[in-house]
């Protein structure tokens, strides 16, 4: 599913405010250098160039945290239209640490042209800021689920969620949507067993709600599946909901 690079990024950020004619067009005439990553790439961030912001095109990505003993805890997924270092563009120092989950595209967008164009379009700054505040909201999100919701629970939302990602950059067919995790990375996302995942996709499997094969998710009911994760969209913000039917209030 091939999208420009600069398209990519008006729709993730078109997704969370309307931009104008002007606004658009700025940021379609960005300069994008792309640049193809390896999977599993645990030292993705310092490879990063200082002096470009980077937006996944195609592939998934994670923050995460390693401990001492060598467990891991993926702490949010970065997939298509999500910028990567935007706290770095406006802070510096040191990117978290950043991994590829699957083979990935990357656009790179010089940091003096995105500053010279949000001097022309104040409003671009707010919709780039809009992006950081739902992520910050996701992450308060999976704080919920680690800590309250069931193994099931936790599963049902992270893909309701990520489905909704998705279609919001037009990176949905129908209801199936890419999903390049191992049983193992997904254990990392939802702080449980890879075989508790492995239960927990088969039990979503046999209810009928899903199919996930070979890296593709399909989803054959939304709102059942809502239902169980008792997931509500509004963290995420998103000015149009996808025509697959209407999620719980």
């Amino acid at each position: 599913m091939k999208t420009m690079p600069n398209d990519l990024l008006i729709a993730r950020l078109q997704s969370h405010l309307a931009l104008d004619e002007s606004e658009r067009n700025g940021l379609a005439g960005l300069p994008c250098q792309m640049r193809s990553m390896p999977g599993r790439n645990l030292a993705l961030a310092g490879k990063l160039s200082e002096n470009h912001v980077h937006m996944i095109i195609e592939g998934y990505a994670c923050r995460y945290r390693d401990l001492a003993d060598g467990r891991r805890q993926i702490l949010s997924l970065l997939m298509p239209g999500d910028v990567i270092d935007l706290r770095q563009f406006v802070l510096g120092g040191m990117q978290p640490a950043v991994a590829t989950l699957s083979v990935a595209t990357l656009a790179a967008i010089p940091n003096a042209s995105l500053f010279r164009l949000l001097e022309d379009h104040p409003r671009i700054t707010t919709a780039l800021w809009s992006t950081t505040l739902v992520e910050e909201s996701i992450s308060r999100e999976w704080l919920v689920s680690i800590g309250k919701r069931s193994a099931i629970e936790r599963m049902a939302h992270l893909l309701c969620e990520t489905f909704l990602r998705l279609a919001a950059v037009g990176r949905t067919e129908g209801a199936r949507f890419p999903l390049p995790l191992t049983q193992s990375e997904l254990a990392d996302a939802l702080g449980l067993s890879t075989v508790h995942v492995n239960r927990t996709l088969q039990e979503l499997r046999k209810s009928g709600q899903i199919a996930f094969q070979a890296g593709t998710v399909e989803i054959f009911d939304f709102n059942a599946l809502a239902a169980q994760a008792m997931f509500s969209p509004d963290y995420l913000h998103l000015r149009e909901m996808p025509l697959i039917g209407a999620v719980p209030a």
